[in-house]
């Protein structure tokens, strides 16, 4: 009897874990130009439940996507084209709910509309009508909400009331928390260093009898790979230290949970480790993540707030200190 009690509990548990392994994932981020128009295609493998918005007096536009995980798609999207600049991909935990959140950062404050197909498994996010972006204080906007889980009512009473519920409840998946922002008052990010030009090399043009010689431009010795290779905490700041100064990096603050990215675009990391530890400065612990064309160290507060902090670039790589 035990003997069969210990099989029935190891197939659960074998039921559960594959339940998790087979969890709902956003599978691609593509922006698609169609004439003065800008569409962002978001693909995934589950019918979508979702709310976009506008912030009113910024440019910018989020569309928040419940119970889908973001992790195989990148964290920044560089696009330039039409209204939008770049787009942030991140995941965010709301009351025990994973969430996939989109912020869309604009070139101007710029009208938005999100469409479904008729599985609801990919959404077309359209830009359009773009006018400067006023920072005066405004009425907010409320955002438009698509959900699978509320079924329509078909009384006429219910229908002239959804305008009213849509006025006290805004985000009806309770994520209209304000989206990532740039880190104000800390050094600004140099740019990274243009390319040394070829170096031009004077041609004399050579008379019919003399021979003629093989000219070598001379080329500028190539860019040094920086490479991340320890984080250390200390008593007083976290050192990043890599093969040369990390000037070029880029800040990003992130809420719920509470935390900071510090991206370096062009470097690598040779660490053995994914996450570190650290139960220090309100911080919970530091994760590497390595992508093609930079890396992003992410500092972990939880639900603690995030400490006062400064980030600087040292002789060999990055010095963030807490005050």
């Amino acid at each position: 009897m035990k003997r069969r009690v210990v099989i029935v509990l190891s197939m659960l548990v074998i039921a559960l874990s594959a339940v998790s392994a087979f969890a709902a994932e956003l599978l691609d981020v593509k922006p698609v130009v169609t004439g003065s128009d800008l569409i962002v295609e978001i693909l995934a493998d589950i019918p979508l439940t979702y709310t976009y918005y506008k912030i009113p007096g910024q440019a910018r536009a989020v569309v928040d996507i419940a119970d889908v995980d973001p992790e195989k798609v990148e964290p920044l999207i560089v696009v330039n084209k039409g209204a939008v600049s770049s787009i942030s991909v991140d995941k965010a935990q709301i009351t025990g709910m994973v969430v996939s959140r989109l912020i869309f950062n604009l070139v101007a404050e710029t009208d938005i509309s999100v469409t479904a197909t008729a599985d609801r498994k990919k959404l077309s996010v359209v830009f359009s009508g773009g006018k400067p972006a006023d920072n005066s204080a405004g009425k907010p906007v409320v955002p438009a909400v698509e959900s699978a889980l509320a079924a329509p009512s078909p009384s006429a009473g219910a229908a002239s009331a959804a305008p009213a519920a849509l006025e006290k409840e805004t985000d009806p998946l309770g994520l209209d928390e304000p989206p990532a922002a740039p880190v104000k008052d800390q050094p600004a990010v140099k740019e990274p260093d243009k390319p040394t030009p070829l170096a031009v090399v004077p041609v004399t043009v050579p008379s019919a009898s003399a021979k003629l010689e093989p000219v070598v431009p001379a080329f500028a010795s190539p860019r040094k790979q920086m490479v991340i290779t320890a984080i250390k905490v200390g008593t007083t700041s976290i050192d990043v230290e890599a093969n040369g100064s990390l000037e070029s990096f880029e800040q990003i603050k992130l809420a719920q949970p509470n935390r900071l990215a510090i991206d370096v675009p062009g470097a690598t990391a040779s660490l053995s480790v994914k996450s570190i530890p650290v139960r220090r400065f309100g911080l919970d612990q530091i994760r590497v993540g390595r992508y093609p064309n930079h890396v992003r160290i992410v500092l972990d507060a939880g639900s603690s707030p995030f400490p006062k902090y400064d980030v600087k670039p040292t002789e060999k790589g990055l010095r963030i200190s807490f005050k």
